[in-house]
């Protein structure tokens, strides 16, 4: 079987659009903000990420995306339509490795198909396609116990695709990969989406992850969310690893940093502002810890 791997031409679908988002959740009684006043946008085709510090809401923009949730006020709208329910016109990629552990890996990229009413010869076919652009084919057979975890999320990757969603919705895939298998991730991703050219929404901490796919990223606000920066990735396509060492990554690398930073020293509490930092410079003798605290 010939493996098609020639580019193919720009989306012209998968707009996405975050108008004022606001999402409100109630704990012990009480109304937490999560979400506030968030507006942004993906353009078709288009890689964008968002990065900012643990609880500000990012998962939750995600999840409003999809689908999964709706938001408090405000709207999500795909090509103009709103999101208001989970639909096959967005795939989801979340960290967890969503396999039946039951099917073999062309079976589990099948299933999304099956439920479409694809014909089996078609479903082969396609997801056959999709393994081969993400070098699994010889596993195809095997079962998700068999793999490693980057070829599992590979599996979840390619399962995403595999209906041919207008968009791909991220939400930290590589997290639980170890340094190493997350860089080669990468890797496979941007080659991937070199081919495919559909819109993507991706959540992540790791800000040379986010600067190494995106053409742009937005970074948001310790809780409640809301967006700091647009930052537009000039790096040129397609990204190689070299372009991790060079000045203008660099670059990019200090500024997101600095801003994310701020933010969460503003999420762990006025405490670190006013000079808590400073105690990390403690000596602490033979004695141990007990030495300092007396």
């Amino acid at each position: 079987m010939t493996i098609a791997t020639t580019e193919l031409p720009c989306a012209v679908r998968g707009h996405m659009e975050a108008r004022n988002v606001a999402i409100r959740f109630t704990s012990n009684g009480k109304s937490v903000s999560a979400v506030h006043g968030v507006s942004f946008h993906v353009k078709p085709g288009e890689f964008v990420s968002l990065i900012g510090p643990s609880g500000c809401g990012k998962s939750s923009l995600l999840n409003v995306a999809a689908g999964f949730v709706q938001p408090s006020s405000g709207e999500f709208l795909l090509d103009g339509a709103r999101v208001e329910r989970p639909g096959a016109d967005r795939g989801v990629v979340f960290q967890q490795y969503s396999l039946f552990p039951w099917m073999t890996v062309r079976k589990n990229v099948e299933f999304g198909l099956k439920i479409q009413g694809v014909s089996p010869r078609e479903r082969e076919t396609r997801a056959r396609t999709l393994l081969g652009l993400a070098g699994l084919l010889q596993f195809e057979n095997h079962y998700p116990d068999q793999l490693s975890g980057g070829m599992k999320q590979r599996v979840g990757i390619v399962r995403a695709l595999s209906t041919s969603p207008q968009v791909l919705l991220m939400d930290e895939p590589f997290g639980a990969l170890d340094s190493q298998t997350r860089i080669v991730m990468q890797e496979i991703l941007t080659n991937m989406w070199q081919r495919l050219r559909i819109s993507v929404l991706f959540i992540t901490h790791d800000i040379d992850e986010a600067i190494f796919l995106s053409d742009r990223i937005y970074v948001m606000t310790a809780h409640p969310g809301r967006i700091k920066a647009e930052i537009v990735v000039p790096l040129p396509r397609p990204r190689t690893p070299e372009m991790t060492s060079s000045p203008e990554f660099s670059a990019l690398v200090h500024s997101i940093k600095a801003l994310i930073r701020e933010e969460s020293l503003a999420a762990m509490g006025g405490e670190l502002q006013q000079g808590g930092l400073a105690g990390l410079s403690t000596e602490v003798g033979p004695q141990g810890i007990a030495e300092v605290i007396q």
